[in-house]
């Protein structure tokens, strides 16, 4: 009886066993057929579904390797089929996340995956991958509802670190700051490379540079050739004024790094660098190649490095050169204004103080480019007056000549009757009131007209002592 049993018993055991390697080779052949991309695919993935109806794992599999074929239909038909086979167990919930990573990836409606992936946490709560997939969709809706969800997902699942995913969902939203505030309670020891990336770079862009140097110091320790971590130490070196870590850097950067290509903005910088440590020679080849790189679509402009050259050379007093770079400056800068305009006449001023030879020459072009901001920016009109006036009067050794007076007159004929002058035009008219009143006592020998400047004067300023001195004449 006992032999007839276990005889029986055998024979189901083996029956069974057949059964479930011809489900699983039927299962298997498949998906080699669905990844070779086979002529009879179709018939695989029929006969593998008609052998594998009630088994949810399966078919999910089917599924999934239809996804990642980017065939969509069979990849939504099979999820839909372990969705079947799962109810009402939990199972359900990895076939909602297929259909959820369908419509984000292909679907055109974000609200829809989103949908899919709150139909996996709702049939298996304890799973982080719903939450999460749900962030990165709903990202591109709210940032805000995406991190609110990751709170959930930290309710039912506790060991989740959720700080760095939120910081990452606030970066692909392009919200750096709360990218950073998110990135700065997160521990950076747990961080991968791409997170420590971007902590990195949330950091430095929005200035806050010690916390972007220690994200690059700990990428640097796991990826020491990484071109990005390197590069945002040596910038972030240079903000916090540490210049001699900032040099180094550079010779790491530009040398031993795996970073095929480097940009203006990296020469920039560099250039920046030796500057401060008064490297003028390193400074200025950094200035030029950045200027060779430069083009319409870099993160810094042409008209920006002109600028910054301009002012290392106006420094190193190389006038002429600070003068070349600053016209190139104004000739592609878009949307100059009037301190653009002005920057010019400054060089020239400097120029002129710096080089007595120079001296009339170079005033006269600051003139002329007063008097030119003056006509481009009639706003300016009295204050260019005004800064002509000034400049004149350097040419002219105790205003012998008069050459300033027209222009001070002008500033009083515009400013004189003006009711409601702020602090600095009455400064301006106070002081070519003066320059008036001292023309006419000394070279106009007109005492009484010297007299009236001198009471406009106080009415202005009661204290001013020159005026005060007319004032008191006999």
């Amino acid at each position: 009886m006992k032999a007839i049993k276990y005889l029986v018993m055998g024979v189901l055991l083996a029956g069974f066993s057949t059964t479930a390697n011809a489900q699983e080779e039927e299962l298997n052949a498949a998906l080699q057929g669905i990844k070779s991309k086979a002529p009879n695919v179709a018939e695989l993935a029929k006969t593998a579904y008609k052998k594998n109806k009630k088994n949810a794992e399966a078919l999910l599999k089917i599924g999934r390797a239809f996804y990642e074929q980017k065939d969509t239909a069979n990849a939504k038909m099979f999820a839909n089929y372990a969705n079947e086979a799962g109810k009402p167990k939990y199972q359900c919930a990895p076939a909602y996340l297929l259909l959820g990573d369908i419509e984000s990836a292909y679907g055109t409606d974000g609200g829809k995956a989103a949908s899919y992936y709150n139909q996996a946490i709702t049939f298996d709560p304890k799973n982080p991958e719903g939450y999460k997939k749900w962030a990165m969709v709903y990202r591109k809706i709210s940032p805000s509802q995406a991190a609110k969800k990751l709170q959930e997902m930290k309710v039912q699942c506790p060991n989740e670190d959720i700080d760095a995913f939120t910081g990452h969902i606030y970066m692909l939203a392009g919200d750096e700051k709360q990218a950073y505030e998110n990135y700065m309670k997160a521990d950076v020891s747990k961080l991968d490379r791409g997170q420590l990336n971007e902590f990195a770079r949330c950091s430095y862009f929005t200035g806050h540079f010690a916390d972007a140097l220690k994200a690059s110091e700990a990428g640097m320790k796991l990826f020491p050739r990484n071109p990005t971590f390197v590069r945002l130490a040596m910038f972030s070196n240079y903000e916090l004024k540490n210049l001699d870590a900032a040099k180094g850097y550079i010779n790491r950067y530009f040398n031993e790094t795996d970073s095929a290509k480097f940009s203006e903005y990296d020469h920039y910088y560099a250039a920046l660098i030796y500057q401060d440590l008064e490297d003028k020679a390193n400074a200025y080849a950094q200035y030029e190649k950045a200027l060779e790189l430069v083009n319409d679509s870099s993160m810094i402009k042409r008209w920006a490095i002109l600028k910054s050259l301009s002012d290392s050379y106006a420094k190193d007093k190389n006038f002429d050169k600070a003068i070349s770079c600053y016209q190139d400056y104004l000739a592609c800068k878009p949307d100059l204004n009037s301190d653009d305009t002005e920057g010019l006449a400054k060089i020239y001023s400097k120029y002129a103080e710096a080089d007595e030879s120079k001296k009339s020459e170079m005033i006269g072009k600051a003139i002329g480019v007063y008097r030119e901001m003056a006509e481009k920016f009639p706003i300016q009109n009295i204050y260019s007056a005004y800064q002509c006036a000034t400049l004149n009067n350097k040419l002219d050794k105790n205003a012998e000549k008069g050459l300033a007076k027209g222009d001070f007159q002008k500033v009083v004929d515009l400013l004189e009757g003006k009711t409601d002058r702020d602090k600095s035009e009455d400064t301006m008219l106070k002081y070519s009131y003066h320059y008036l009143m001292t023309y006419a006592f000394l070279y106009g020998k007109n005492k009484p007209l010297a007299k009236e400047y001198a009471a406009k004067i106080l009415a202005i300023d009661p204290d001013y002592a020159p005026a005060v001195q007319i004032r008191d004449l006999k």
